[in-house]
């Protein structure tokens, strides 16, 4: 029987290193309930705590990370706290506790940097990269992004190169560098050609499709868009979907077809609402308040585009300051 679960949790893990995360959630519920072990249970739980975090389902990632430190304590893995603890500092930033996060962040690369564990130094700099992004200091989320780029090739690390230029086209077009953008998606696209990491490849097209758009280069971005609609689709990632939508809502609007755009943002707002993405639900609303205030519903417009400023401030984002996204 232990035999058997420890196929199951290696199952699990090879859908997660893939973004299979739904079918990764199954085997690892599944190891869990298999078996008793816990150091097993231990691995299952913090892997399932990554996943909830990873599409926005705060609440359930809070869950799991609970689970997974009584596991730790039970199977005597005391050593690798700073795996949890890092893993609840990530769904910290996940919530929206940016300045807490960024703290933490710093606290754990100092440590990092000591030991000369340049990996791990990396992927901390790419988690810095987007606190700081979305609490608004975009030139030191840019430089954060860098240096993590700068240590996953010292590490030879190529999955974090690829989210440190993700991570760095991301925060180039909020900036309104629109070809520095292009061109961090595009490299991120060519190293992943090599990998089977399905979100990550949803996440390029998805990003690629917003600079794109923003260029004014519609056919491309809403191929873009749909290629990645289909990779979340598969994936169970409703946040990221949400982000889809909205990209495709936006190219009617600049196209003209306010309607159709309008439908794009009410299916754009079903999902942001549904992972609790905050950041979505405040674009998603800026959107849809230009679209009816264009289509004569100026009361409406005015409502939903205060509550899109509030519900921002109060999540301390700065995504209602955002016009190049």
């Amino acid at each position: 029987m232990a035999d058997n679960s420890r196929k199951i949790l290696e199952k699990a893990e090879n859908f997660r290193a893939r973004g299979l995360f739904s079918k990764a959630r199954s085997s690892y519920l599944f190891a869990i309930d298999s078996s008793s072990d816990p150091s097993l249970r231990f691995d299952s739980f913090l892997s399932l705590a990554s996943i909830a975090r990873s599409i926005g389902e705060i609440s359930e990632a809070r869950r799991h990370i609970q689970k997974a430190r009584f596991e730790m304590r039970r199977a005597g893995r005391m050593d690798e706290k700073e795996f949890v603890d890092l893993e609840e500092i990530l769904i910290d930033r996940a919530e929206g506790k940016y300045q807490e996060s960024i703290s933490r962040l710093n606290a754990f690369l100092k440590r990092k940097i000591r030991e000369k564990d340049f990996q791990a130094c990396a992927f901390i700099e790419w988690a810095l990269g987007g606190a700081l992004r979305f609490s608004g200091q975009l030139e030191k989320s840019k430089k954060a992004y860098l240096r993590s780029l700068v240590l996953a090739s010292k590490a030879k690390d190529s999955d974090g190169k690829i989210y440190a230029l993700l991570g760095l086209g991301g925060v180039s077009r909020i900036q309104g560098r629109l070809s520095d953008s292009e061109n961090y998606y595009r490299k991120a696209k060519n190293l992943l050609s090599k990998s089977a990491d399905l979100f990550a490849k949803a996440y390029a097209y998805c990003g690629l499709g917003n600079a794109l758009r923003q260029k004014g280069l519609y056919r491309e971005a809403k191929g873009l868009y749909l290629k990645s609609r289909f990779l979340y689709r598969k994936l169970g990632d409703p946040a990221d979907m949400g982000y889809v939508e909205w990209g495709l809502a936006r190219v009617n609007m600049q196209q003209g077809n306010l309607k159709e755009a309008r439908r794009f943002l009410v299916r754009a707002l079903a999902l942001f609402k549904q992972a609790q993405e905050n950041r979505g639900l405040v674009l998603a609303k800026i959107s849809l308040s230009q679209v009816l205030h264009a289509l004569g519903e100026t009361r409406a417009a005015d409502i939903l585009f205060k509550q899109a400023v509030e519900l921002s401030r109060k999540s301390g984002l700065t995504a209602h300051l955002e016009s190049f996204t």
